[in-house]
């Protein structure tokens, strides 16, 4: 073999010999290099769920805002709703008073007569049929104000005096009642639905002249008692 053709077989040795080790470094780069990328896509894919996480953390607080709104209008709605049910409620019972009262007007002074009369209706008169006729239709004219709900105002004498219920035309001596209370019923007041629609005429009591007379002059020795 000559010389030139050993050279080229060392040579070609080397480079055999050599080969096996760059490949080898090779793969040792491509190994460490695959990690490193797949470490980066993974951060990269986390960092795009927490951005997806947030976003998502944004809109159902937006949605959570809303629909609290949503809530509230409904409450104000719902008490709005009932105000003005309550009001419509109270307008139309106050409706329905004022025209009972208005009907009710009409049958008052018929009742007074009847009461009247039947106050100072001889015993004699009792005994005729034609009496209890009047008597049915002064029930009927009492059951007509019940329907409508009006009820008598209980006025007694010797009842303390209510302004609001009762209305004074004068006074009385009385030894029987308190000074300032009922001594007497001219005619019976009504209400309805706690609503008054017409006081009671009263009278109310005063001490006879005599008491009072009497209880001036007591006062009047006690104090020229006291002077002296």
């Amino acid at each position: 073999m000559s010389e030139s053709g050993s050279l080229e077989a060392e040579a070609s040795a080397d480079v055999s010999a050599q080969a096996p080790q760059a490949q080898g470094e090779a793969a040792s780069e491509s190994a460490v290099t695959e990690p490193a990328a797949e470490t980066e896509a993974l951060q990269s894919r986390i960092a795009e769920l927490e951005r997806q996480i947030a976003d998502l953390e944004q809109a159902r607080g937006r949605e959570s805002e809303q629909a609290t709104d949503y809530m509230n209008r409904y409450q104000r709605a719902q008490a709005d709703f009932a105000n003005f049910k309550r009001r419509t409620e109270q307008e139309q019972e106050h409706r329905d008073v004022m025209a009972a009262a208005q009907v009710l007007s009409l049958i008052l002074p018929a009742l007074d007569s009847f009461e009247r009369a039947f106050i100072t209706l001889p015993p004699s008169l009792l005994a005729f049929s034609w009496i209890d006729g009047i008597s049915l239709i002064h029930m009927e004219l009492r059951h007509a104000l019940q329907l409508y709900g009006a009820q008598q105002i209980e006025t007694n004498p010797g009842q303390e005096f209510d302004a609001l219920r009762h209305q004074s035309v004068g006074e009385v001596e009385s030894n029987e009642h308190a000074e300032g209370h009922i001594a007497v019923v001219l005619q019976s007041g009504y209400e309805i639905r706690g609503r008054v629609l017409r006081p009671a005429l009263v009278q109310l009591a005063r001490p006879p002249a005599a008491a009072a007379a009497g209880a001036a002059e007591a006062s009047s020795s006690g104090g020229s008692g006291e002077d002296g």
